[in-house]
């Protein structure tokens, strides 16, 4: 089998014309790699790559390794990752470049007393050169997914400090100071009914974050979640009645687990300090809307007085995020009333 010189050179010189019906058949089925014109440059420099490869391989009569830096390929996978570009693009790009690189060489080595030898060699370059792209781009793409892992850890793993700290910290450092108190004005009655009650939060907050770290609300029902939160806490008192209607799957799982978070908050403070003797959840998921309440008979409280680190300010942070509205109603002795709305935003799902 004798190379061609003239064959790879004219596969070089075709380089451009090739490439720019390889963008067009990208564009054709919406690839990512098309979107930009950074992404597009990537792509079309590996591309280039490939076919100088194939040209050689034709020129010299051997199979030809890519020669480039594969790490470069490595980080330039991170990246797409980072803009949510998959692997399955790649490789569908990848596919797309042999089947146009091996139509042109098959074009010019057509009448060649040596074509099928040269034309077998041709692909097996492109076939190497593109596998070579493809691992080293899965590679960087697991790198990806593992840093992204790392940082939600660490990420929750500052959330869960944060949340022992402020919600159950604040309740037994506020127990602490009531026992100390009391130490030291043994003649004050308030003091250990405050430590007594400082404690019974910190064991609701810790109840709640148990709950949580056993699972999110997005892998089960919204209606099981909420009861499985009233059973852990054992109480004999208020009764809490739940109700949920529509079809849960009209919005998104992320959503429905921050509603659960609200609603949650919401049952938790009215247990802990509400005295009420019942207290009721309605929540209805509609296409467009998730329209939520809960309400109790308890004391009431006056909520522009309200001290921070209570649960409020967040619940009503966590509504604003997803564009809902939550409003708070109550009063001295006439029960609280929390109702929530939050849109569902049509093709979410």
């Amino acid at each position: 089998m004798a190379p061609d010189p003239a064959v790879a050179a004219g596969l070089r010189a075709a380089r451009r014309v090739l490439l720019e019906r390889y963008r067009k058949e990208l564009q054709a089925i919406d690839s990512p790699l098309t979107a930009d014109e950074r992404t597009w440059t990537e792509c079309s420099l590996q591309g280039e790559r490939i076919i100088a490869d194939c040209a050689t391989a034709i020129e010299s009569g051997r199979v030809v390794d890519p020669d480039h830096p594969m790490n470069a390929v490595f980080r330039m996978s991170e990246g797409r990752s980072d803009r949510g570009i998959r692997p399955h693009n790649s490789v569908r790009a990848g596919m797309l470049l042999v089947e146009i690189v091996l139509a042109e060489a098959a074009a010019l080595l057509r009448g060649h007393p040596g074509a099928f030898e040269l034309l077998e060699l041709a692909a097996a370059t492109l076939n190497r050169g593109v596998h070579i792209r493809l691992e080293a781009g899965a590679k960087g793409h697991d790198s990806f997914l593992l840093n992204e892992v790392r940082a939600m850890i660490d990420a929750d793993r500052r959330k869960l400090a944060r949340d022992i700290h402020d919600r159950i910290g604040n309740s037994i450092s506020l127990a602490m100071r009531r026992i100390e108190l009391a130490a030291v004005r043994p003649d004050d009655v308030t003091a250990v009914p405050a430590a007594v009650s400082a404690l019974t939060d910190a064991m609701f907050q810790l109840s709640a974050l148990t709950t949580e770290l056993r699972g999110s609300v997005a892998d089960g029902c919204l209606r099981t979640a909420l009861a499985a939160f009233v059973e852990s806490m054992r109480l004999t008192t208020p009764s809490v009645a739940i109700r949920v209607n529509g079809v849960q799957t009209w919005a998104d799982p992320e959503v429905i687990d921050e509603v659960f978070l609200i609603l949650r908050e919401c049952l938790r403070n009215a247990i802990a300090h509400a005295e009420a003797t019942t207290v009721t959840v309605n929540v209805d998921i509609a296409p467009y809307e998730i329209s939520a309440m809960v309400q109790d008979d308890g004391k009431g409280f006056d909520p522009g007085r309200v001290v921070r680190n209570n649960g409020l300010s967040s619940i009503t942070e966590r509504a604003e995020i997803m564009s809902g509205v939550l409003a708070i109603c109550s009063g001295d002795r006439k029960g609280t009333q929390v109702s929530l709305r939050v849109p569902i935003v049509a093709g979410s799902r």
